[in-house]
């Protein structure tokens, strides 16, 4: 498998050193799912596959984890077969590669939306109440950038490093960090996310108009930063 650099997950592991963090990680997976390869039907992710290439797993505290891979790729698919059954269209043609512990929020490759890399786009699925999906990174390597950027936002400011509890959520408290991806901004701006996030069928107004607001505040972040 050619080897796919992943920059922004180097920055996050630089940062996990810098700030001393508690994370759990296993060692790579012998036979790891390869890029491209189906699973549950749907394209595996190049930069999902490097990433277990190079870490079997990855787990904060309480926090992020990435669903350990231990060759036959059990836990991976467990988190899948979870949720899916229960998921509806279109939110099953999502690939869950981890969430946030302790909650019900599930972070996902939209492998339908793919670029002409194989690289695949990252959201947040909601599933409290109305389910939604959140557009939060252009691709898997965006997405460990933007939480390495979350993580040093967090420990450079001393009123957030001191006390948790004044600390804004990954990744719905910190726009600006999320509207940094510009290609993100441009797949938002094409409409290209609109079939995902908007399903009037099953969504109520209120939650509509929560998704509208989080791309008129990634709008305004992309603007305030020129």
């Amino acid at each position: 498998m050619t080897m796919v650099p992943l920059p922004g997950l180097e920055r996050l592991l630089e940062a996990i050193r810098k700030y001393e963090l508690h994370v759990r990680t296993s060692p790579p997976a012998a036979c790891a799912q390869r890029a491209g390869e189906p699973l549950l039907g749907r394209p595996f992710d190049p930069m999902l596959a490097a990433f277990y290439n190079r870490l079997g797993g990855l787990s904060f505290h309480l926090d992020l984890y990435i669903a350990t891979s231990d060759g036959q790729m059990d836990e991976l698919l467990l988190e899948n077969e979870g949720v899916q059954p229960y998921w509806p269209e279109p939110f099953r043609t999502l690939l869950v590669f981890g969430g946030q512990e302790a909650l019900a929020y599930r972070y996902a490759t939209v492998p339908n939306m793919a670029d002409a890399q194989g690289f695949q786009p990252v959201v947040e699925v909601d599933p409290y109440e109305d389910i939604y999906a959140l557009p939060i990174a252009s691709n898997v390597d965006r997405f460990f950038d933007a939480y390495t950027r979350y993580l040093e936002f967090i420990y450079e400011t001393p009123e957030l490093r001191d006390d948790p509890d004044a600390r804004p959520t990954f990744p719905r408290g910190v726009p600006e960090i999320i509207a940094a991806d510009r290609t993100l901004l441009g797949m938002l701006a094409e409409g290209r996310f609109d079939p995902l996030m908007f399903q009037p069928e099953i969504q109520t107004e209120e939650t509509l108009e929560y998704l509208r607001g989080w791309v008129a505040k990634l709008r305004a972040a992309s603007q305030k930063a020129g």
